[in-house]
């Protein structure tokens, strides 16, 4: 599985100016090493909203990460006489 990492709002901005001055999406995405669809939501935003900025989105961090998760509910397979139900 692939990691996400967001793009610092510079390097965002710098997508949209490469593409205002002709570059395809491809090539940008290639530039920022990002996959086009990336590029291409980063584009339909500016042009709609004339923004890049990143939304804030609601909601309480994650304490734990995923693969934590998988370990927790594993563990709690194994040792079932330790945790309630």
């Amino acid at each position: 599985m692939s990691q996400r990492r967001r793009l610092p709002n510079s390097l965002r901005w710098r997508a949209v100016g490469w593409m205002e001055m002709g570059l395809s999406q491809t090539d940008v995405a290639k530039r920022l090493n990002v996959s086009r669809s990336v590029v291409q939501r980063l584009w339909d935003q500016y042009q709609s909203e004339d923004s890049v900025s990143r939304r804030p989105v609601p909601g309480r961090p994650r304490a734990t990460t995923p693969a934590e998760d998988r370990f927790l509910a594993l563990s709690a397979r194994r040792r079932r006489t330790t945790t309630v139900p």
